[in-house]
């Protein structure tokens, strides 16, 4: 468990550092793809609610740190989003196109919500959050679900290293 926790913090840290410095810094993107978020979601599906809750807080701390926002902004509503999809573990395949999109969608949703609530604790952040109906929700939208599957898919050459017990794929007979 320590193992896959350390290797999923470093994963998480270098896809911060990607978001926070490489991404943010091209001209074209209207918003930046939460890279983030799709990583800690593919920890929670892979191992469950506590490993998802943990590594959730653990990339709210170094998005908070990184971006300079108030300590337990992006904590607080990165745990419940990989607390929740952490509880969907034991019901999905994470390989293939769908799942990948359709969570990483829902999550994409929930955090924007999330982050509109949390906003309200945090009222002198001068944080501009954006609602669903957007052209900048909408891009991260299509972004987030267009990256899910090739993020899931090479996060999946370190399964080894990041799930807690070794577990054969559920294999589908269609």
């Amino acid at each position: 468990m320590v193992k896959s926790i350390l290797f999923s913090s470093f994963i998480l840290f270098c896809a911060t550092i990607i978001e926070a410095s490489i991404l943010s810094n091209i001209n074209f993107l209207l918003v930046v793809p939460d890279l983030v978020l799709i990583c800690t979601i593919y920890f929670s599906l892979l191992n469950g609610k506590t490993i998802g809750e943990t590594t959730g807080f653990i990339s709210g701390l170094f998005l908070d740190f990184i971006t300079g926002m108030p300590l337990g902004f992006n904590c607080l509503y990165r745990t419940v989003i990989c607390y929740v999809t952490g509880i969907f573990s034991s019901t999905v395949i994470i390989t293939g196109i769908f799942i990948p999109v359709v969570s990483v969608g829902i999550a994409t949703i929930v955090k924007t919500i999330l982050v509109k609530f949390v906003s309200i604790l945090f009222p002198n952040t001068g944080l501009f959050v954006f609602g669903l109906i957007s052209p900048q929700f909408l891009f991260e939208f299509i972004e987030n679900i267009i990256l899910a599957p090739f993020l899931f898919r090479f996060l999946g050459f370190f399964k080894s290293y990041l799930a807690i017990k070794t577990t054969q794929d559920k294999v589908s007979n269609v």
